[in-house]
């Protein structure tokens, strides 16, 4: 899993873009997660969007990641979009539910 990470900051708000590539499964969700607490531990209200498009697949450990850093980035008035999702991982994230808990842009 390759990370990329693009910060920006727009009317006083901190926003990061997360482009990712490679499978989201035990080991990419690891990598993620890392990435992630390093962007949360920075402040709070910061809208973070994850960039899909060259992620194949998405297992249930990097569906828990996905729902980890939303519940942390809502409770701080920050947001989480994903977008560039393929018609694959849209389907589980119908499948699970998670379709409707996470925004899709």
């Amino acid at each position: 899993m390759n990370v990329d990470i693009r910060e920006t900051e727009e009317s006083g708000k901190s926003r990061v873009e997360v482009v990712l590539s490679g499978n989201l499964d035990t080991k990419g969700s690891t990598v993620l997660q890392n990435e992630m607490n390093k962007i949360l531990e920075a402040g709070a209200g910061v809208e973070i969007v994850i960039d899909l498009a060259s992620v194949p697949f998405v297992r249930s450990a990097g569906l828990r990641v996905l729902l980890i850093v939303m519940k942390k980035l809502n409770a701080e008035g920050g947001a989480l979009y994903l977008t560039n999702v393929s018609n694959a991982i849209k389907e589980v994230l119908n499948m699970t539910g998670f379709s409707s808990l996470l925004k899709i842009v």
